[in-house]
């Protein structure tokens, strides 16, 4: 008899565990950010007609500079084109059309703008066959040149048929991370620079994710490899480390024109002392000139063998480039 109320007692304390693990997952999963963008696929808006790209200030070259990632928005079906790279500016990160008269009066010109305004989160991105997209807000397609200048962004009525089929290009990025590399070749770790090769290359790797806090967009970085994937780049003061990506010094990361800058206003640039490791400091005192660069993801051997297949190398060749994309007598080719 004892034992039978013993098993009975047991077996109630083990349902019990099983009823608040199961609560505690539940409330887990309630407590992801809807707002939290990570690991989004990083791309280009690329003119089919002359190769250039889409950019926070109308049509330029495609580099680093005109990536773009497109985010969801907490109870809408449109989303936000967020710049992936450019540094946090008076005029915010987020592709919209411009208003006057306090917002209250749209325009059909394009800019960049506070991601916490209502035109910045109300993009459609239509693919109108598998690589053309088209871009349009509240029935406003986006065109080209429509303006006074020729790399000029503007909207008109989609019922005029016309807009201009911009051709979409996902970097590697999402897939295998990047090393933030210095220009002698050594990648930062999160406190200094080291060789990028060797035992514990593989925690060198960096993601870019954007969270929205009160509508506006913060980029951080974190830290691509699978069992460290919550921990992000914090900036405190001068210092920098690695630390839990739920902290506020997180996020307002960005790279633009080799400089990594962190926080808004008074931007301070990661620079490198002479034993390598990092610090914060004003970018007019110093700074590291960093580039993003994806890894191969391939041997020797494979290398050697796509070389004898050129219908791999077809396939796989923006893999094996600098960066996102490859170069070809001054043109930039996508594949």
């Amino acid at each position: 008899m004892r034992n039978s109320v013993v098993y009975s007692i047991l077996f109630i304390i083990f349902c019990a565990q099983l009823v608040v693990a199961e609560v505690a997952k539940k409330q887990v999963a309630r407590k992801s950010d809807p707002n939290d963008n990570k690991g989004n696929t990083p791309f280009f808006l690329q003119d089919p007609y002359d190769q250039m790209c889409l950019g926070p200030n109308g049509f330029t070259v495609c580099d680093e500079n005109a990536l773009w990632i497109l985010t969801k928005r907490t109870g809408r079906k449109t989303y936000s084109l967020v710049s992936l790279l450019n540094p946090h500016t008076s005029n915010g990160l987020c592709l919209q059309t411009k208003s006057m008269f306090f917002g209250l009066i749209g325009t059909d010109r394009v800019t960049m703008g506070s991601c916490n305004s209502g035109r910045a989160k109300s993009w459609d991105f239509e693919f109108v066959d598998h690589t053309h997209v088209k871009l349009s807000i509240t029935g406003q397609c986006l065109v080209r040149g429509k303006k006074t200048y020729k790399n000029s962004v503007s909207v008109q009525s989609c019922s005029k048929n016309e807009f201009l089929p911009l051709v979409y290009h996902p970097t590697a990025v999402h897939e295998n991370g990047f090393y933030l590399k210095a220009a002698d070749g050594t990648c930062f770790d999160g406190s200094k620079f080291r060789s990028c090769d060797g035992a514990g290359s593989n925690k060198l790797l960096w993601g870019i994710g954007v969270r929205y806090v009160w509508g506006e967009s913060k980029r951080y970085l974190f830290s691509f490899h699978v069992q460290d994937r919550s921990n992000c780049l914090l900036g405190h003061g001068s210092h920098v480390e690695k630390g839990p990506c739920k902290e506020n010094a997180a996020v307002t990361w960005s790279l633009s024109q080799g400089q990594l800058t962190y926080g808004t206003g008074s931007k301070k640039c990661l620079a490198r002392h002479t034993d390598d490791t990092a610090v914060l400091v004003s970018c007019n005192q110093a700074f590291e000139y960093i580039t993003l660069e994806v890894p191969s993801i391939y041997t020797n051997e494979q290398l050697i063998e796509m070389l004898q297949n050129p219908v791999r190398i077809m396939s796989h060749l923006k893999l094996s480039c600098t960066i996102y994309f490859c170069h070809n007598s001054g043109v930039y080719k996508f594949y």
